[in-house]
């Protein structure tokens, strides 16, 4: 034979070994998956510690910390981010009219050694307003015979008397946050 050249039975146990190996490989990947799976627990996945399996190790409890709850002394303060100004719809101005020390009273214009002043903002939904449309279906009569000829309605919108965005509205509130229907 030549060397190039393998017999048939040599081709059939390569292509067999081939195959062996092709499986091999993904019976590891299973077992890996399922290993990683196994490992699993409420410490590193999301399950609850009541579904740990028996043999997992206790949660970690915390200890207490000494320190009061909240921001700590030296702590930088998280203040609510304002509007820039091109965004603010209506300004008003709450000017003191008599100082608090003396009495006097105030000039309603600021100075040149007044500071600048505090401001807060609220944030608020525009009112809805309910839009109401009104298909009116006409009747005309004819010039020549006389009869009345009545336009109709399509069903599909005689289909509906609610439109989808209140629909969803309403959906939402009875689905989404349990108002009952009497409530809604």
């Amino acid at each position: 034979m030549m060397e190039g050249q393998a017999c048939a039975g040599c081709r059939e146990r390569d292509a067999r070994i081939a195959e062996l190996e092709r499986l091999v490989e993904s019976l590891l990947r299973r077992v890996v998956e399922l290993e990683a799976r196994l490992n699993t627990n409420s410490s590193n996945s999301s399950t609850p510690p009541s579904a740990n399996p028996l043999n997992a190790a206790r949660p970690v409890k915390k200890k207490k910390s000494k320190q009061k709850r909240g921001g700590q002394p030296g702590h930088p303060p998280h203040l609510k981010q304002l509007f820039p100004p091109e965004r603010v719809k209506r300004t008003e101005s709450i000017v003191p009219e008599v100082c608090g020390s003396c009495q006097t009273k105030l000039p309603r214009k600021a100075g040149p050694n007044d500071p600048e002043p505090k401001r807060f903002q609220v944030v608020e939904l525009p009112p809805i307003v309910v839009e109401v449309v009104e298909y009116q279906a006409h009747a005309r009569t004819c010039p020549c015979c006389g009869e009345v000829t009545h336009a109709a309605i399509p069903a599909d919108i005689r289909a509906h008397s609610v439109g989808p965005r209140l629909t969803s509205t309403l959906s939402y509130f009875s689905g989404g946050q349990g108002v009952s229907k009497r409530g809604v």
